[in-house]
């Protein structure tokens, strides 16, 4: 079943007052104003009683927590009317490395092959003051209140739908106490509460491959993946790649319109190389990376700069807004674009040249992306990697006719609209 599971990080009371000295430091400067939002992709998604892999060189801790199942097409809906979209509620289980920073988005952390196992859907209508316990072994080790949450589900659902159409079958994940639970090879996980049915999760140190869950593909982007872009923003080049996913709302079509949100200052394009795997690739290395590539396509990788926080940036609201990726559909075969590392990007605004690159000034190449990410998460086929942006951003407003292209994979026009425009012809 295609759906898309949203988490939110800093929701639980406990975790505001571990992090509240270090919010107050550099580069954080003060808390959190907004939901700090992420995504577990579909190969991190399992099923009650399934076996999970535990990364060998990692402790790896659990995070138990409900979710909230959308019941129908949700789209800016109001705290007070959060109710009628809610189809029923899930025990899960949020597993995730050890966490040091909320600056970066922890994909390493929390997007790793199995760390999202969900419980059945549990039709229930009000968990207020809901407890849910975590086993080990038999033996009782955690137990939290949902009513410590920062946040409840109503104002969870108000907060992503105002920017992200949600689908039914969405789940939004709501977070976790900031004390976690060590799990060994050998553990027996269950996550319990009173009116659900029990979650259940062996977990084991074999590394035998698994047939991973069907679901959207994933979208992964990369950020300052262009040291002149990276300088452009007062940013040096990363040393570990910047990547973050994009949710699939967000993805729209050649010749689309993208909507600029009223009242803001500053919303940008970027010119995309766009990676497509052809190949499920787990542990691939540098040298046989271009094998799992089935070709090449590009996108426009809108960015919202106003709504940008220093927590797990690039945050949801900033990238991954309704309409904000226009993606060319047709994708070039690898065997046409013989050296993806020596591309041109160009970028025009109602026709004049706004952003000129080369896709040989990546700080990581397209290889070394792909190595990457499948030493500690498989790749499937469909899923997409775009690599990055050259300099030469420049604010685009309604009614801006916007044109990507690259060399030898193709063009992609793109119309930026304003939100009141958007919302008049949706009526």
């Amino acid at each position: 079943m295609k759906r898309s599971i949203f988490a939110v990080a800093l929701n639980h009371r406990s975790q505001i007052e571990k992090w509240s000295d270090d919010f107050q430091q550099s580069p954080y400067v003060k808390p959190p104003q907004t939901p700090i939002w992420f995504i577990k992709p579909r190969n991190t998604h399992r099923n009650n009683h399934d076996v999970i892999s535990l990364p060998a060189d990692h402790q790896t801790f659990i995070g138990a927590t409900i979710g909230v199942v959308i019941k129908q097409k949700a789209r800016k809906v109001s705290q007070s009317q959060a109710g009628q979209y809610i189809a029923g509620y899930v025990l899960a289980n949020e597993l995730s490395l050890v966490e040091s920073s909320f600056y970066r988005p922890a994909i390493k952390a929390k997007c790793r092959d199995g760390f999202c196992p969900i419980g059945e859907l549990t039709p229930i209508d009000d968990i207020r003051g809901l407890e849910i316990t975590t086993e080990v072994n038999g033996t009782i080790e955690q137990v939290w209140s949902v009513a410590d949450l920062q946040r409840d589900a109503f104002e969870l659902i108000a907060a992503l739908s105002d920017f992200a159409t949600l689908q039914a079958g969405d789940i939004i994940l709501l977070g976790t106490p900031q004390q976690r639970i060590l799990v060994h090879p050998g553990d027996t996980v269950v996550i319990k509460a009173p009116g659900f049915t029990h979650l259940s999760n062996q977990f084991t140190d074999s590394l035998h491959p698994v047939e991973q869950p069907d679901g959207y593909p994933t979208f992964f982007a990369l950020g300052l993946n262009y040291a002149d872009h990276a300088s452009e923003l007062d940013f040096k080049a990363p040393e570990e790649p910047l990547i973050f996913l994009k949710s699939p709302n967000t993805i729209t079509g050649d010749h689309s319109v993208s909507i600029r949100p009223d009242n803001l200052d500053y919303m940008h394009y970027e010119a995309e190389l766009v990676v497509v795997i052809g190949k499920t690739a787990r542990n691939v290395s540098v040298e046989q990376a271009l094998d799992y590539v089935q070709g090449y396509t590009l996108c426009n990788d809108y960015a919202v700069r106003d709504y940008l926080e220093n927590y797990y940036r690039p945050n949801l609201r900033v990238k991954s807004r309704d309409t904000l990726t226009p993606l060319l559909p047709k994708v070039i075969a690898r065997s046409a674009v013989p050296d993806a590392q020596n591309l041109s990007l160009k970028t025009y605004v109602n026709g004049e040249l706004r952003q000129s690159g080369n896709t040989r000034d990546m700080v990581f190449d397209v290889p070394f992306l792909i190595a990457y990410l499948s030493e500690f998460m498989t790749l499937q086929p469909g899923d997409m990697i775009a690599t990055g942006t050259p300099k030469g951003l420049s604010d685009v407003q309604p009614g801006d006719e916007v044109v990507v292209e690259i060399e030898g994979v193709g063009r992609l026009t793109n119309y930026v609209v304003s939100e009141q425009h958007y919302e008049e012809s949706l009526k």
